[in-house]
């Protein structure tokens, strides 16, 4: 199985269950890892969806919030389900905090939502996007792209089926 297609179903499943395009998580892990579970941003990100400590205690379980007993080892960022459970989870609860604006949920899963939260009020993207530093912008860019290229896959291999 090709390295990009072999979490499908985790992407798929989750998905699912938190109302996030399965397509769109796969692109952003295409995005932040290159499908590398044991991956580490230099910036201290790890797992296949490079989550930051602080942000990994509080959605490693797939829910919101600190779990005040958390069991010791229980969940961990370089598990593929782990990673993809929270990715899906957290990036549902942007996506409410922001509206459905993809760009928005993006650029607070790259650089914080406090960040994106002070930039947000009252204001439109096109205005947010010259504040939002350079890495997420060009991130959502990234993400963007590969979603795009995901998509079309999809459609080809629909058209496809369809044809037999």
């Amino acid at each position: 199985m090709n390295r990009e297609n072999r979490y499908d179903s985790l992407f798929r499943y989750y998905g699912e269950q938190h109302g996030v395009d399965w397509l769109l998580l796969k692109a952003q892990v295409r995005a932040e890892s290159g499908f590398n579970p044991d991956a580490i941003s230099i910036a201290g990100a790890r797992g296949l969806s490079q989550f930051m400590t602080n942000t990994w205690k509080e959605w490693g379980d797939g829910k919101p919030g600190v779990n005040p007993f958390p069991p010791d080892g229980l969940y961990d960022p370089r598990d593929p389900e782990d990673a993809i459970k929270a990715q899906a989870a957290y990036m549902s609860w942007l996506k409410r905090q922001f509206g459905g604006d993809i760009r928005l949920t993006l650029a607070a899963y790259n650089c914080g939502i406090g960040r994106v939260m002070k930039l947000v009020e009252d204001k439109t993207y096109r205005s947010i996007q010259l504040k939002l530093p350079k890495e997420t912008r060009e991130y959502i860019a990234r993400v963007s792209a590969f979603y795009e290229e995901y998509i079309q896959e999809q459609t080809k291999r629909r058209e496809s089926a369809y044809a037999l």
